[in-house]
């Protein structure tokens, strides 16, 4: 007696009925995993908070507490002032984490007093100075894309959270059907 494994989930069958859970993906951008949380997806959530923590906590790790900052400083822009990172823009995703990292580089590194920063050459011959808690080169680099990854993925994951209601997550279920019966 041959058997057919047939799978039914609403999500593939006409999307989502309800609308936009906007909570889900507030909270979402809150904590990650938190939009999920907020839907009964505990599983998934702790998941994803884990995978969040590995890019953020390996980023942070690499690159120091530099990974995360709205500035970029004069050595890492050739000489020519401080100015906007836009790796900044992608850990935004992160939402208030990125925000309190950030204030944490401002206050401990860009506003630390002179007697902390060493003379350093540019590349147009010109001597800046360098913060010594602040990790330059291809450790900062790997530091922030660590860390904007981070952000993009929690971005997606709560726009995800908020894509769905919880009861069309669930409600993957296998039926099987003996050959001769009729299909559904």
């Amino acid at each position: 007696m041959a058997s057919q494994v047939q799978t039914s989930n609403p999500a593939n069958h006409g999307g989502n009925s309800g609308g936009f859970n906007l909570g889900a993906f507030v909270l979402g951008l809150l904590l990650p995993g938190l939009g999920h949380f907020s839907i009964g997806e505990r599983g998934r959530a702790y998941r994803i908070l884990a995978g969040f923590l590995v890019l953020w906590v390996g980023g942070l790790l690499i690159g120091g507490l530099g990974s995360v900052r709205s500035w970029e400083p004069e050595y890492a822009s050739g000489g020519n002032g401080p100015k906007r990172n836009l790796w900044f823009y992608a850990q935004l995703g992160a939402g208030p984490i990125a925000l309190g990292f950030d204030q944490l580089d401002r206050i401990l590194i860009r506003e630390a007093p002179e007697s902390r920063k060493f003379p350093a050459s540019l590349p147009n011959r010109q001597v800046t100075m360098v913060y010594e808690d602040t990790a330059i080169g291809h450790a900062a680099e790997f530091g922030m894309l660590f860390c904007a990854l981070a952000g993009l993925m929690n971005f997606a994951v709560a726009l995800d959270a908020g894509r769905r209601a919880p009861s069309e997550r669930r409600t993957n279920e296998v039926r099987i059907r003996r050959s001769g019966e009729a299909s559904t």
